[in-house]
């Protein structure tokens, strides 16, 4: 993949009131088509996504988080203030429903980067919902 952009994630969530800590730093590709930006990047065993490509999809109020790898399947989510969405996360042993409903986001990403914040809940199969929060902090290099 070729890289034009540094992109640090932080997460916390939060099971059972206990909370796990996640941040990582990465290189990543970032650009905008047809007003929206794009940010792609190769996962980590921080996040628990090795051999997985996410790439998140921004335009104002919205963001979408697509990942896609042979070990993990695939999955979508949408993400938009008090807003719920419903699809299927696909793995190597089957598909699983999937839950989303946004608390708060924060958009602030402009053709240098910016920053994305999302707390939201997530649930599977109908099991408890999972509280998370995921910041992005996109930052564009230039090539030398």
């Amino acid at each position: 993949m070729e890289t034009n952009a540094w992109i640090k994630l932080s997460g916390k969530q939060t099971i059972d009131g206990e909370q796990e800590l996640f941040e990582l730093e990465t290189a990543g590709r970032y650009i905008k088509r047809d007003g929206r930006y794009y940010v792609s990047y190769e996962g980590s065993e921080i996040t628990g996504y090795d051999e997985t490509t996410t790439t998140l999809k921004i335009k104002d109020d919205y963001v979408s988080m697509i990942r896609f790898g042979k070990q993990k399947g695939s999955s979508q989510m949408v993400f938009e203030t008090n807003k719920q969405y419903k699809g299927i996360y696909k793995t190597p042993y089957g598909s699983l429903s999937i839950d989303v409903f946004t608390n708060e986001m924060r958009v602030d990403v402009d053709d240098d980067g910016g920053d994305v914040e999302v707390d939201y809940y997530i649930q599977l199969n109908n099991s408890e919902p999972i509280r998370n929060n995921l910041r992005v902090n996109i930052r564009r290099v230039d090539k030398n």
